[in-house]
């Protein structure tokens, strides 16, 4: 209800501001842009930029943040609690999928876990494609 009101609330107001501005009451001075734009100092956009550059970011430092899941915690997590789905917490899936472990009684009464078990022990070299895996069936 209070994001109907504040919807309307936002449409009314711009309803009520558009109607009252006209496009040729505005004028632009031109001398005075210029003169702004040469009063700005530079180093404000400049580190504004910097900050945004995504460039910047080295792939190594993203490739580091996925390939930081160690495989043994993972395999160890799922052979003492995969019932539970703790494993699949650790490498960074949603929520709901814990929750179906669980309501699951352990991934179909076990045979989930000992499956991801067997999947993370076979691709024990690289598990990131498992890490941040969003689906249920995690293989």
């Amino acid at each position: 209800m209070k994001k109907v009101l504040i919807t309307l609330t936002l449409l009314l107001g711009i309803a009520v501001f558009s109607s009252q501005a006209s496009a040729t009451s505005y004028t632009i001075d031109d001398n005075a842009v210029e003169n702004l734009f040469a009063s700005a100092t530079h180093t404000s956009f400049s580190m504004i930029s910097s900050a945004l550059d995504f460039e910047a970011v080295p792939t190594s430092a993203v490739a580091s943040a996925v390939s930081e899941k160690d495989p043994l915690i993972a395999v160890l997590l799922d052979f003492f609690l995969g019932g539970l789905g703790i494993h699949r917490f650790y490498l960074g899936t949603k929520v709901m999928t814990g929750i179906g472990y669980i309501l699951t009684f352990g991934g179909f009464f076990g045979l989930m876990p000992l499956i991801d078990l067997i999947v993370l022990a076979v691709n024990w070299n690289d598990i990131s494609a498992y890490v941040d895996n969003p689906k249920f069936f995690m293989w």
